[in-house]
């Protein structure tokens, strides 16, 4: 009984290493943000930021107390943002080209293959 055991543990250790991932897995980037908030009110730190992809969030963190932040998430193709709830942004710094800040002030929209983007600073209003 133990020679069945020890044959079949053999055979399903061997089998894992044959395991391949799935393509679409395999095509999947990260999206990842990083940078710092320069602001006034202390209820900004109360506020979680987003990545989101077609109003979809892909990403969730709260800044720290001295307003960096990281977020990382899944990311496929096309335009995502940085979206903050209820603070809108003044401006910002970043050596990322094509970034802008949207209409409504509320979020950052990043541009198509950036998958890698570090904010010097944002400000908010």
């Amino acid at each position: 009984m133990k020679l069945f055991f020890k044959i079949l543990s053999l055979f399903l250790i061997s089998s894992l290493v044959f395991v391949q991932c799935k393509d679409d897995e395999a095509n999947v980037f990260r999206a990842y943000v990083e940078g710092k908030f320069t602001y006034s009110d202390g209820k900004f730190l109360e506020n979680p930021i987003h990545l989101t992809v077609d109003k979809k969030i892909i990403a969730e963190s709260y800044p720290k107390e001295s307003g960096s932040f990281v977020l990382a998430g899944p990311y496929n193709k096309g335009a995502y943002k940085l979206q903050l709830k209820n603070f809108k942004i003044k401006s910002f710094s970043t050596e990322t080209v094509g970034c802008k800040i949207s209409a409504d002030s509320l979020s950052i929209e990043i541009p198509d293959g950036m998958t890698y983007v570090i904010f010097n600073d944002i400000t908010l209003k």
